[in-house]
């Protein structure tokens, strides 16, 4: 989220030339533990609050700002043409069950494709993300087999595929697979540029209707617009949509804000940034750049009450 984040601290500056903001980029561990421990105004997150961080941070709240895609990116050099995964590919291969390209699994889902017999080097996130959490509960949600609930976290122990990577943070991730022939990563949409110019490819990933899709404004669109209302508090899952054009992994992009805040202006500063990024924030000269699509309406009502919320 630190893209769309960067964006609308310039445009909210340019309308309110009083105000300052400053920004980071962090994991979305991070964001939400800096909330809920007061060490930012604002932090932010690819996926709600666990129940064990709701726990922890009881006044602090997830708030939906907009729609957001993972998408699985290869580097498989002398292929070219669209490469299709299921959730039970990708979840034999982070298992370390599958591990070349050509495997029979592979072939399968891809028929008239040659493909080659590169090695599959896998990488993940070895820090606490909110991409991992989304990628693993599609996993979980479309093959709990292959890939039980007991590997659902936002920092979940990594079976031990053959050659393995850990990066932290996501243009890391962007940085390791373009430089590993035969690599498997995944990433967040708001990173396509990077991904193009790391001469990445990216999947189409299948959903629960049988289809294959790419995280295109469309099909993200279609994704939560086949789920319903999130629930009062915010947080809802978005995975292995059953629209047949939707994207399957699917999530909300949070805004992480204490409840409580220790005045009123405090308060009244972070309600007004937040409802701007609500509805000027959500123009697609913001979202498009990053590939994000706006809330259901239904969505934006809970996130415009949680803001509510917020007192000093």
């Amino acid at each position: 989220m630190f893209p769309l984040f960067g964006a609308w601290q310039k445009g909210y500056i340019a309308e309110n030339p009083g105000i300052k903001i400053s920004t980071a980029s962090t994991n979305s561990g991070t964001g939400i533990s800096s909330a809920g421990q007061g060490l930012v105004d604002i932090g932010t997150s690819d996926g709600p609050l666990s129940a064990t961080q709701a726990s922890q941070y009881p006044s602090v709240e997830n708030i939906p700002m907009d729609v957001d895609g993972i998408e699985v990116v290869y580097n498989l050099p002398g292929f070219s043409g669209q490469l299709n995964l299921s959730a039970t590919v990708l979840a034999q291969i982070y298992q370390g069950k599958i591990t070349t390209w050509n495997d029979p699994a592979i072939a399968k889902i891809n028929p008239g494709v040659t493909l080659p017999s590169t090695k599959i080097v896998t990488i993940h996130r070895g820090d606490s993300s909110g991409s991992t959490v989304t990628l693993v509960q599609y996993l979980n949600a479309a093959d709990p087999t292959d890939w039980p609930e007991s590997l659902v976290s936002s920092s979940p122990t990594w079976p031990k595929a053959p050659g393995a990577l850990a990066e932290t943070g996501t243009g890391a991730m962007v940085t390791a697979a373009g430089s590993t022939a035969g690599s498997i990563a995944y990433v967040g949409v708001s990173y396509a540029s990077k991904i193009a110019a790391a001469k990445l490819s990216v999947a189409a990933v299948e959903n629960a209707a049988g289809k294959f899709t790419t995280a295109t404004p469309a099909a993200l669109t279609a994704a939560v617009d086949s789920f319903p209302a999130p629930s009062a508090n915010g947080s809802e899952v978005l995975v292995n949509t059953t629209a047949p054009a939707g994207y399957p992994i699917t999530g909300y992009e949070y805004a992480v804000v204490n409840s409580s805040q220790p005045s009123t202006a405090k308060a009244d500063l972070i309600q007004n940034f937040l409802y701007w990024a609500l509805t000027t924030g959500t123009d697609s000269s913001y979202l498009g750049p990053v590939g994000f699509v706006p809330l259901p309406a239904a969505t934006h009502a809970i996130s415009v009450s949680l803001i509510t919320k917020i007192s000093g």
